[in-house]
């Protein structure tokens, strides 16, 4: 009996030293220690770029010309389109209260957006009237928030000679809307209305064809 007793408890110690063994043999896990960088695999193992695309796409530029207005005398406006000469330039004359005049605005806009590197497109207001308690600087305000609403950016004049100056001595047309089209030497090729035919006039159907014939 006490062999047997002896025979056990030899058994019990080997099972509980190879317990312990094992228990100091085993490997702890690895924990990262705070702040150290996880790595996401090198450059070559990252997807590119596709083709056509940058990482940090800038916003397109909304940015435009300012709509400006300058106050001239027709002498001096004359003086302008002969320093143009080069170019084919277009002169609307125009008044904001003049009803015709606001809707044909918009095609010389059009014509300075798409030929405005060979056509040279002036606005030349005739509000001013002459009187003495409204001087032509009055005027600039409302001409100019027209020529904004238009999205005039090309160059805009208020005329400084009043508008009985310029129907009675320097026009020959008795009204506006009127269209002076210059050729690229500085002659006039067009104007419209034409003073031996008064008839009504649009850009597309009179003044485009001109300034096509004259782009070729």
């Amino acid at each position: 009996m006490k062999r047997t007793q002896l025979i056990l408890m030899c058994l019990l110690t080997l099972f509980v030293t190879s317990c312990s063994k094992q228990e100091e043999t085993s490997p702890d896990p690895e924990v990262p220690e705070a702040g150290d960088a996880v790595e996401l695999g090198s450059p070559d193992e990252m997807e590119p770029v596709p083709s056509g695309q940058t990482e940090e796409e800038e916003p397109e530029s909304t940015e435009t010309s300012p709509v400006t207005l300058d106050i001239k005398s027709w002498e001096e406006t004359q003086a302008l389109i002969a320093a143009s000469k080069g170019k084919i330039v277009i002169v609307d004359l125009w008044a904001t209260y003049c009803g015709p005049c606001l809707v044909e605005l918009p095609n010389l806009v059009q014509i300075h957006k798409e030929h405005g590197d060979q056509v040279e497109c002036i606005s030349v207001s005739l509000d001013y009237q002459g009187f003495e308690d409204q001087p032509v600087e009055s005027y600039k305000e409302p001409v100019l928030a027209v020529l904004k609403e238009k999205g005039a950016t090309f160059q805009n004049l208020l005329c400084s000679t009043d508008s009985d100056t310029m129907y009675n001595e320097k026009l020959t047309q008795g009204s506006i809307p009127v269209v002076y089209v210059y050729d690229q030497s500085g002659e006039l090729a067009a104007q419209f209305p034409d003073p031996e035919n008064p008839a009504e006039f649009t850009y597309q159907a009179d003044i485009m064809p001109v300034v096509m014939n004259l782009l070729k």
